[in-house]
């Protein structure tokens, strides 16, 4: 178990220097250091804290790495992209087929409906949000999650339990969404955000099914990457996901000022209809895997 108690380390560090980083960060932007000054406009304590933990999550990697004994990229699913990149357009027409499956059926329903045709300006700065933000989250959440903390989990675990505990996890990071404010920035700042930082699970009615959809797809991610042996195909899934997503939130709206939880809030995800869609992608992905196994 060398590698879980490694990545158990892991986890503390970046959150515990994330908590002691960030008023120092905060503290420097709103010094008199000059060159800081462009962002002043952005005092949200949450936003240092949360670029304080993605930096040092991605700064750590290579020390986990290193102790784990990774010694090339290729290890973690960063194979050569020679004759993988039918991997990354199969993962994205898989992810922009299956979600926009479970777009349309509250569309179908009336649970949604499609909000007039936006202007072509509007049309253009979504797309280019749209196609980024997938190809940046899918490249860094499938490296993190999928290559490094999957990959290592699987040393000590089969397959399967790694890529459900690993999914719990990422299902998990998805809840640290709240915006706490503080008035006072001092150096424990950041053991006070945390814990401000967790959902508010007792005022969200979709957050079960949310959790749960987001395991699964985790799940999805992680026996992609067993099946394939790379992270190609699981990128272009993860990033097909978020196109649809975004998209969904573009051109649809709720009919219901209380949508129903089966359909969820508009974000797919967080519906239990998106639920037999995912367990079924899942089930045939696992199927396929046991026909045509890929060595730990």
């Amino acid at each position: 178990m060398r590698h879980t108690v490694a990545i158990l380390i892991y986890l503390t560090c970046v959150f515990l220097g994330a908590a002691l980083l960030s008023p120092l960060a905060w503290k420097s932007v709103f010094s008199d250091w000059a060159f800081l000054s462009f962002l002043n406009d952005h005092d949200d304590f949450h936003r240092y804290f949360n670029r304080c933990l993605l930096g040092l999550a991605l700064l750590g990697l290579g020390v986990l790495c290193r102790f784990s004994g990774i010694k090339s990229i290729s290890e973690i699913g960063w194979t050569h992209p020679h004759k993988q990149w039918p991997w990354l357009g199969k993962g994205l027409l898989l992810g922009l087929a299956s979600l926009t499956a479970a777009a349309a059926l509250p569309l179908l329903t009336g649970a949604r409906e499609i909000l007039p045709t936006p202007a072509m300006t509007e049309w253009s700065h979504h797309l280019a949000n749209a196609i980024i933000a997938g190809l940046v989250v899918a490249v860094i959440e499938e490296t993190l999650f999928r290559g490094v903390l999957f990959g290592l989990l699987r040393r000590d675990l089969p397959w399967y339990w790694a890529a459900v505990l690993g999914s719990l996890f990422f299902a998990a990071m998805h809840f640290l969404d709240q915006k706490p404010e503080l008035e006072n920035i001092t150096w424990t700042s950041g053991f006070s955000a945390l814990p401000g930082m967790l959902h508010n699970f007792g005022n969200d009615p979709y957050w079960p099914a949310k959790f749960v959809n987001l395991t699964l797809a985790g799940t999805i991610l992680c026996a992609i990457w067993q099946r394939t042996g790379n992270l190609y195909c699981s990128i272009g899934l993860h990033a097909g996901w978020i196109f649809c997503l975004k998209t969904n939130g573009f051109l649809t709206q709720s009919t219901s000022t209380s949508p129903a939880v089966f359909w969820g809030n508009g974000q797919i995800s967080d519906g239990w209809a998106a639920t037999p869609l995912l367990a079924l992608m899942l089930w045939h992905i696992i199927r396929r895997n046991e026909e045509n196994p890929q060595p730990d």
